[in-house]
């Protein structure tokens, strides 16, 4: 275990001095949005520096390559010793994070919170508790809420009228009998986000998981070691239902493609996040809703907001980057409660929507990109998913590819 504020780093690791002036630095790295320019936690960074002036200062580099160079480029770093102090991505892989946690390359935040009453009461309830360890150490510090990282389904409203449908399906059952009706007006049912680790299926297929005890528990293993249980076998099954209502060229698909075709009306579900609720103008908000998961089940995991602290940096840049973890807890914590306790009147159609989703009381699912070995996510996922498709193979072959990436990940 690595002590918060111990200064000490692994033998591999280049121990990095702090410079030597009045103001602590505390180098990280964040984004540029590719699509907007827009630099990712710019108005944090501003806020900190200026509430911490003359003590710390958030030095930030902001990069203009994908998220997934970004990711690709903190495991070189992690080799190299070139670490920011802090990062802001560190569970995207269970290996990576497997890997910073063996090295002894985060620091253990659970002490600090725990002892800082204010820090520790501004999270919701359990968002601490999903990321610490089963020794109750805590490597990641997760945003206040997941307010704002729940995933359900944007749907048409228009093209749903036209269909004949009413409402939101509320149970799979009345999903499938919904997708069935709009093929039949002529109109794709679902956006298929099927390149990389497939997060569209995915999504459907985790989520179905998500209405008994059975298939929560299987979603909430991490790394598990087989497929063939019964959870396996259904969410197989249910990978090769919804790809069959995402329309005959939903394979190879990157997000690009079925966004450009959810808001030109061709598809008429799209299922995502939060985020994507910026994304959409006033005049697009009036004719889209938002709707959990069939049988209120939606998907956000605190680990996707975690952030930690890398443990070769000396003690005033440790000391300076907590400062820097707890201040955006307190804000994010603010942010959600103006959120939530926003007028009606002054909530878009789709805001209203997506606040009473997440206010209903849904089952809440963890993300599977944060559960799961990487080559299952991307080798097989990509490799057998239009397989499955195309019935070249059927649900025990891809269970039994899904096991052998198992099998190869432990080799490696």
């Amino acid at each position: 275990m690595v002590c918060l504020l111990a200064g000490c780093g692994h033998k591999n690791q280049k121990i990095l001095s702090s410079p030597k002036e009045d103001t602590v630095k505390i180098p990280i790295i964040f984004l540029i949005d590719a699509a907007t320019g827009k630099r990712e936690n710019e108005d944090l960074v501003n806020e900190f520096n200026k509430s911490y002036q003359g003590i710390y200062e958030v030095e930030p580099e902001w990069l203009a390559v994908t998220s997934g160079e970004y990711r690709s480029n903190l495991k070189r770093w992690n080799v190299t010793g070139e670490l920011p102090a802090v990062i802001t991505d560190v569970c995207f892989s269970p290996a990576f994070y497997e890997l910073m946690l063996a090295d002894e390359r985060l620091v253990d935040l659970g002490p600090l919170i725990d002892q800082d009453r204010e820090w520790k009461e501004a999270f919701e309830t359990d968002m601490l508790e999903t990321c610490r360890e089963a020794d109750d150490s805590l490597y990641i510090c997760p945003s206040a809420s997941n307010c704002f990282s729940y995933s359900g389904i944007f749907y048409h409203k228009k093209l749903f009228q036209k269909a004949g449908i009413a409402q939101f399906p509320k149970t799979w059952e009345e999903f499938f009998i919904c997708c069935e009706k709009l093929q039949q007006a002529g109109i794709t049912p679902v956006g298929m986000h099927t390149a990389g680790t497939a997060w569209t299926p995915m999504l459907f297929a985790t989520a179905y998981l998500g209405t008994d005890t059975q298939g929560q528990a299987f979603l909430h293993r991490r790394l598990p070691q087989n497929y063939n249980g019964r959870a396996g076998r259904q969410l197989v099954a249910m990978l090769e239902k919804i790809l069959q209502y995402g329309g005959s060229d939903g394979m190879y698909q990157d997000f690009d493609v079925p966004y450009h075709q959810f808001v030109n009306e061709e598809v008429a579900m799209l299922p995502n996040g939060y985020w994507m609720l910026l994304q959409f103008s006033d005049e697009w908000e009036k004719s889209i809703g938002f709707a959990p998961f069939p049988d209120n089940v939606m998907i956000a995991s605190a680990q996707s907001s975690g952030w930690g602290i890398v443990s070769s940096y000396p003690e005033d840049v440790q000391k300076g980057a907590a400062a820097f973890l707890k201040f955006r807890t307190l804000r994010t914590q603010k942010q959600a409660q103006q959120f939530l306790n926003e007028k009606q009147e002054d909530l878009t159609s789709l805001e209203a929507d997506y606040i009473r989703a997440i206010s209903r009381e849904p089952t809440i699912i963890p993300n599977y990109q944060f559960q799961w070995n990487p080559i299952l996510q991307e080798q097989v996922l990509m490799e057998e998913l239009p397989k499955l498709y195309y019935h070249t193979i059927d649900i025990e072959q891809f269970i039994e590819a899904m096991n052998e990436s198992v099998r190869r990940y432990e080799e490696e």
